[in-house]
């Protein structure tokens, strides 16, 4: 969320509720932000997520990127067999939100 964006709007005279529409966050938001000081950069100290999906990544890459050079198209279908045998224990339709998450089949066009 750009810090510089609350601030500039409030500046320009809008109220915080004006701003929260404007930028689609909650007013709550725009008064913890506007109270920061110029140029504060936050800190996230969350770890990252891991699903069931991202150890078999690197296999899924390397099979859509095969698919690429020999200009083919692996349905998701198959791909998930592949990586069931490997040991994925995830449903077909997990599979197809995390490829379309990390856009797998964009990346390699």
């Amino acid at each position: 969320m750009p810090l510089e964006g609350i601030k500039k709007l409030l500046k320009q005279g809008f109220n915080k509720t004006e701003v929260a529409r404007r930028l689609g966050i909650s007013r709550e938001t725009v008064r913890k932000y506007s109270k920061l000081p110029d140029g504060y950069t936050p800190v996230i100290n969350r770890a990252p997520v891991e699903n069931i999906v991202d150890p078999y990544l690197p296999h899924i890459a390397k099979m859509l990127e095969i698919s690429h050079k020999e200009n083919s198209f692996i349905p998701t279908t198959v791909i998930y067999k592949e990586i069931q045998a490997l040991g994925y224990k995830g449903s077909l339709r997990w599979l197809q939100q995390v490829m379309q998450k990390y856009e797998l089949r964009e990346r390699k066009k």
